[in-house]
């Protein structure tokens, strides 16, 4: 299999799962991949299909005029057009002759359709480009839905929250590639000692501006150095590592922290950097666990207690126990476009809302694990009032013994990293 059957193939998987469980897919395809090379090819594809899937669509039935009824087909010529239009070191020629080559393993027949397809793209690039240029005018968000490649629902309800201007920021930032984003583990080294071996394996990277403990690696596989086997980082964006680095001091002070929804483990590994006492690291699924059980082992951290939890469920166990609860909860994930580009075309309105009483419902349990003058740390990685702002507001009407003491939104354009909402809540009371 090469990586453009794979990236073809795990398309119409995709598609076929209406976008679900795309990380186990994603894997499943990678480990048949045995160079380097090919597998950065297959993410790219496959994350760029998913990016510009209705701006590839729009070239495709512009010359397609009945459109394709053939998902197979359909996701064959979906990656060759992306190559084509974002990959201008692979030659035209070559992207037609391996989309027609997948094509007649399927039918012989549709070799030269998918061949006609393509060459018309080429030949009419600019007026396709025209014609896209031309709805602007019309139906300038239609244009951008289409160009940015967005669901209209998604366009109005982010406009809703922060206006148009603003939103066009967001939504093309989060169509750029994220890079390697990397935290170096306090307990075992620091940034200059980890910047200095960084350099000696030849790797280029930039130390983020609002937490140098957070180092974008710009290439290579840092995943296979001995330094990750070692445990002198672990993997994290800089948006969920500000739950920690913005509030401190008030993790250092705490004894008792619990995080109800740990997995993958990048709070819960920040908190045991500082903390003078344990964290409780919950999840409800055990393979999850399993992998967070091998990073605390890999990483060397002697005060994290994990604990299969169910955080929809109030734990009598957990009662009153904890000076701080740090609940990043399931959300829509608006915010985490630029690594998981599926997230646009699997998501609702009506996700919005599920998700809203979801968090609601989570943060009330949370309530109950606290002691007197504990604060709750409340954290999503999407962008959206409903599951930020409004959530917080109806916790706070729910619970009239806590008060808001701060609240912000990552914005993804401004950070240079996911879109992230932080609230910091107090319960009433003296410890």
């Amino acid at each position: 299999m090469n990586t453009r059957e794979a990236a073809f193939l795990l398309l119409f998987e995709v598609e076929k799962k209406k976008f679900s469980g795309m990380d186990s897919l994603m894997e499943k395809f990678h480990q048949k991949l045995k160079n380097e090379k090919d597998r950065a090819l297959f993410v790219e594809l496959v994350h760029g299909v998913l990016r510009y899937k209705s701006l590839i669509e729009y070239y495709i039935n512009f010359v397609a005029k009945k459109g394709v009824k053939d998902k197979r087909i359909l996701n064959i010529l979906r990656v060759a057009t992306y190559e084509l239009l974002f990959l201008e070191k692979i030659p035209e020629y070559a992207t037609v002759n391996e989309a027609c080559e997948i094509a007649s393993k399927i039918s012989p027949h549709l070799k030269a359709f998918v061949n006609a397809i393509l060459r018309n793209i080429i030949r009419n690039k600019n007026q396709i480009e025209e014609s896209l240029e031309r709805i602007k005018d019309v139906d300038y968000k239609s244009y951008i839905s289409i160009k940015l490649s967005y669901p209209r629902f998604l366009i109005d309800y982010l406009e809703e929250s922060y206006g148009l201007e603003k939103t066009l920021k967001i939504l093309e930032f989060l169509n750029t590639k994220p890079p390697q984003s990397i935290k170096i583990n306090t307990k075992k080294t620091d940034v200059s000692t980890l910047t200095q071996e960084l350099e000696k394996n030849g790797f280029k990277y930039e130390i983020n501006s609002h937490n140098n403990e957070i180092i974008h690696v710009l290439k290579g596989n840092i995943k296979e150095t001995e330094l990750y086997k070692e445990g002198y980082f672990y993997f994290q964006d800089l948006a969920s590592s500000l739950v920690v680095k913005f509030n401190q001091e008030d993790f250092k002070r705490a004894k008792k922290v619990i995080d109800l929804c740990a997995a993958p483990g990048g709070k819960t590994f920040n908190c045991a950097e500082v903390i003078d006492g344990f964290v409780v690291a919950c999840d409800i699924n055990e393979h999850k666990l399993d992998i967070l059980r091998e990073n605390i082992l890999r990483l060397g951290f002697d005060n994290i207690i994990v604990a299969k939890s169910d955080a929809e469920v109030f734990n009598p166990d957990f009662a009153e126990k904890f000076d701080i609860v740090i609940a990043d909860l399931p959300c829509t994930g608006f915010g985490a476009i630029r690594k998981k580009p599926d997230i646009k075309w699997n998501k609702s309105y009506q996700d919005v809302e599920n998700l809203h009483e979801l968090q609601v419902r989570i943060l009330d349990n949370a309530a109950g694990y606290l002691k007197k003058g504990g604060l709750l740390f409340y954290s999503t990685c999407t962008l959206s009032r409903k599951e930020n702002e409004e959530t917080v507001l109806k916790f706070l009407d729910k619970h009239r013994d806590f008060s808001l003491v701060s609240q912000i939104t990552i914005f993804p354009d401004e950070f240079n990293c996911d879109g992230f909402f932080i609230s910091k809540l107090r319960k009433e009371g003296e410890r």
